[in-house]
């Protein structure tokens, strides 16, 4: 199940770096951010909870670096074949 939540992570990641424009991209890294804070309010702060929270980071900023490199190439390739 916790698989689950980095998967999400990940697309959401993706999407938002493959279609935002600009620092836009970057706003999926609230989803972790808010969704730790709700469960440090109500269960406290623990190392488990960090990690998990560092990992959901990081798999995020995969997702966005996947998603620009993909939209870029497609930018690219669009404007290479417009000419």
């Amino acid at each position: 199940m916790v698989v689950i939540a980095y998967v999400l992570f990940l697309v959401a990641g993706f999407g938002f770096g493959y279609a935002a424009p600009g620092k836009w991209k970057f706003v999926p890294l609230l989803f972790p951010l808010v969704l730790a804070a709700g469960a440090f309010v109500r269960d406290g702060v623990d190392v488990a909870s960090l990690i998990r929270l560092v990992v959901a980071i990081v798999v995020t900023l995969i997702g966005i670096v996947l998603g620009a490199v993909l939209g870029e190439r497609s930018a690219s390739g669009e404007a290479a074949g417009a000419t």
